[in-house]
């Protein structure tokens, strides 16, 4: 009998006539079944991970196109004034993008719109409040702050909210964007009644204006409603210099040294202005109002003795009839009344000089008669009714100090 032969790899004896082991031969089998399947496995798993991430990122291309679209008619409902559904559109953008800061602060800027319902400014107030922490310095929503706070009247917050807005960051054009926020805070000063504050502003901001006549007009025009012409003359002359013929520089400028007494240079630049746009119809009112100052004025240089003794003894009558006529009214008050019989007695006293063949030999007569004239048109501009024709020219010549001098 033949001898029993063992398996070479697991020491198995090997049944008589079969030259493989059938103990090897189950193992290798079920080796490679398990391989197999782990394989197939596998490749299952990575196939479904390229479905699952594929299906999440198609899922947040649909939820951002979905936003952008709907923000998308936020912008064209807010733009044409459709308020209601821009908010609509807003609001959905943000459930498809949340957190979205674009987002928030067009929504909050379409609430900010809707003034008259405090619901709305509160809600809008809180956007812009979260957007606020997290990017403290940004310029555009301090400066929506600070709209909300001037709808509220809350000077304080409006004053806090424009001056961050002011230093603060902006995405593009920096500069720009600073100054338009102050010339915001300018027009929100000047609508609150600080005229002080808004002309401290005014004055921070000209010396860095561009070479942009038009701007340095707009700033010199606020300048001079904050009684700030000195300041406002330097812009005005500047734009001149870029712009010779720019009828809003010069009808500025001419005004400027209205106010300021200087007659015949606003004669001047008034003239020119009209000149250049015939439409300045408060630029002519200035105008002739100037040159019948100028025509009643008897200190101008170029006049002769015998001119300055007929002007002077004119506006001596002048006066002397506006002083009648309101001593002569109802009854007045006792200081008024009695401020106004001293004058009486001083025009009484002088009469007799007050006339051209005097006025014209001497200087300080004729001196001392201009100053009882400016006396009676002040006083009476005071006490009795608003004067007219003549009267205004010579209210205007006192009110100037000597002002006027060509």
């Amino acid at each position: 009998m033949a001898a029993e032969r063992g398996c070479p790899r697991c020491g198995q004896q090997l049944p008589w006539g079969q030259p493989d082991c059938p103990y090897c031969a189950g193992r290798f089998a079920w080796t490679l079944r398990r391989d197999t399947f782990l394989l197939l496995v596998g490749v299952l798993l990575i196939a479904l991970f390229v479905v699952t991430g594929s299906t999440v990122k198609r899922y947040f291309e649909l939820q951002k196109a979905f936003a952008e679209e709907w923000y998308s008619r936020g912008e064209q409902d807010l733009q044409a004034k459709r308020l209601v559904a821009a908010l609509a559109d807003f609001r959905t953008a943000l459930t498809y993008s949340h957190n979205n800061p674009q987002y928030e602060l067009r929504l909050a800027q379409a609430l900010a719109q809707m003034g008259e319902s405090p619901e709305a400014r509160a809600e809008a107030r809180t956007y812009l409040l979260n957007l606020l922490e997290r990017e403290p310095g940004n310029g555009l929503v301090n400066l929506e702050l600070a709209r909300l706070a001037a709808l509220d009247h809350d000077v304080g917050g409006a004053l806090r909210y424009y001056h961050a807005a002011i230093y603060g960051a902006w995405g593009g054009h920096q500069v720009e964007q600073r100054r338009a926020a102050r010339l915001e805070l300018v027009q929100f000063l000047l609508d609150s009644g600080q005229k002080d504050a808004a002309r401290a502003e005014l004055i921070a901001m000209a010396p860095d204006l561009p070479a942009d006549p038009q701007l340095q007009t707009r700033v010199a025009d606020l300048l001079i409603r904050v009684h700030g012409c000195d300041d406002a003359l330097k812009l005005f002359h500047r734009a001149l210099l870029e712009s010779p013929h720019s009828p809003a520089a010069l009808a500025g400028a001419g005004e400027c040294h209205y106010q300021q007494g200087n007659y015949a240079q606003a004669e001047r630049y008034l003239t020119r202005a009209v000149q250049q746009d015939s439409g300045l119809t408060e630029a002519a009112r200035l105008r002739d109002s100037a040159r019948a100052v100028l025509e009643i004025d008897p200190f101008g240089r170029r006049l002769s003795n015998a001119e300055r003794a007929h002007r002077a003894a004119l506006n001596f009558q002048t006066a002397t009839a506006r002083l009648a006529s309101c001593t002569a009214g109802a009854s007045l008050a006792a200081a008024g009344s009695g401020q106004l019989q001293t004058l009486v007695g001083q025009v009484r006293d002088l009469e007799p000089r007050a006339q051209e063949r005097y006025l014209s030999r001497d200087p300080d007569l004729l001196a001392q008669v201009m100053e009882l004239v400016f006396a009676v048109e002040l006083t009476t501009s005071r006490y009795c009714s608003p004067p007219q024709g003549q009267d205004v020219a010579l209210l205007l010549l006192a009110q100037g100090s000597g002002g006027n001098r060509p």
